[in-house]
């Protein structure tokens, strides 16, 4: 048995249109921009599990997507957790947030026996961490109403993240396309 660290996600197939948001991110010190390459909507954080539970994983997933066909994904809008004055974490907003939640939950719902990070979902995409508590209002208000992209989700990705010196290194396990 071998422990990984595992999350379920959507892939950003273009970063090109967030690259002034980015910018914007890097002029600000205490914030860390994410690393282009890994930009992606987590559906779901399963955290360290056995890798040999990685199969009932993608189960959970395909039936979570089941019935469901490509849709188009519109990155808008930008917010904060817990709260644009005391930030640890800055977002884009995804949409259609009802599909992509009830992705996440069908894949909550079909992990039976596996436990997994059961915070309720919100439909974003992680753009910069802080490093400590962050007041970054006019930052998010500079986006807020911004329409960065729109990219056609065809699968979902179940991935491994291996956290190093250098940051995480993610490693696609499974694809799960939709039909």
């Amino acid at each position: 048995m071998t422990l990984i660290r595992v999350f379920v996600s959507i892939p950003v197939p273009d970063t090109a249109p967030l690259k002034p948001f980015l910018e914007d991110i890097r002029a600000i010190d205490g914030i860390r921009p994410s690393p282009e390459s890994q930009m992606h909507l987590t559906m779901k954080f399963i955290g360290d599990v056995d890798d040999r539970k990685v199969p009932r994983i993608a189960d959970a997933v395909r039936k979570a997507v089941e019935g469901i066909p490509p849709f188009e994904v519109v990155l808008e809008g930008a917010g904060a957790f817990p709260s644009e004055r005391s930030a640890r974490v800055v977002w884009i907003g995804a949409k259609p947030a009802d599909v992509l939640e009830r992705i996440s939950d069908g894949i909550g719902r079909n992990l039976s026996g596996i436990q997994f990070d059961d915070k309720p979902f919100k439909s974003h995409m992680t753009i910069g961490r802080c490093s400590y508590k962050k007041d970054v209002s006019s930052l998010v208000s500079k986006y807020k109403g911004a329409r960065f992209a729109s990219f056609e989700c065809d699968s979902v990705l179940v991935m491994r993240s291996e956290l190093g010196r250098s940051g995480a290194k993610h490693t696609v396990l499974e694809s799960v396309s939709l039909m």
